[in-house]
């Protein structure tokens, strides 16, 4: 039942993409990203800012800055916990499904809506990274097609105090690990953190059973 669902809700983000309407962008008066001519650039811009007001906002207990926000966010990425849906705004959430409409920017992999590796922003944000070793490491990865979140989560983590000076980098976390999980989060197969916790549980006490016997 769980599958038809997800099946359906396919069928229908496919066919609703084309009518989400732009929504009016809030950020585009702060500084740029980087630069790069064959991509849209307000919406990678809008995108970061969305994503660091959020984080700001609701990552950032002390300072309520994108610097903090980071550090918390990407400290969660590494037990692959999914953003707080209960503190997303209206706007986050129009932008989000607006950002999902860009067909082109994303594929379905294993079910789930990931960044196109072969669209042109990724190029981009791979040639804007500052750090050579970092911008070897990802696109190793990118290349190979084994980026995720269980191995960019460390690589991201040891690298947090670069996002506010490395735009290029923030980019690359904005669009690899946070809008596909709220995609996800839309969709019928999503498992909430509390489930996954359990699940996780409940897999450590039949190891631990399997170990005795």
């Amino acid at each position: 039942m769980k599958h038809t669902l997800f099946i359906i809700f396919v069928i229908l983000t496919v066919t609703s993409c084309k009518q989400v309407k732009k929504p009016d962008f809030k950020f585009q008066d702060q500084p740029d990203l980087f630069s790069c001519s064959s991509v849209d650039m307000e919406l990678t811009k809008e995108a970061v800012y969305v994503f660091e007001d959020y984080i700001s906002e609701h990552y950032a207990f002390l300072s309520h800055q994108p610097a903090e926000g980071y550090h918390n966010y990407l400290k969660l990425l590494l037990d692959d916990r999914s953003p707080a849906g209960e503190f997303f705004s209206d706007y986050l959430i129009e932008f989000k499904d607006y950002l999902k409409s860009q067909d082109e920017l994303w594929i379905v992999s294993n079910g789930q809506l990931r960044l196109n590796n072969d669209h042109e922003l990724v190029t981009c944000i791979i040639n804007n990274i500052q750090n050579e070793e970092l911008k070897n490491t990802i696109d190793a990865l990118v290349r190979s097609n084994t980026a995720s979140n269980e191995l960019l989560g460390p690589i991201l983590f040891r690298n947090k105090e670069s996002m506010i000076s490395d735009r290029a980098l923030a980019t690359y976390v904005v669009f690899e690990t946070f809008f596909p999980k709220l995609f996800y989060m839309d969709s019928p197969e999503f498992v909430g953190n509390a489930e996954k916790l359990k699940m996780k549980e409940t897999i450590k006490k039949d190891d631990a059973k399997k170990i005795k016997q």
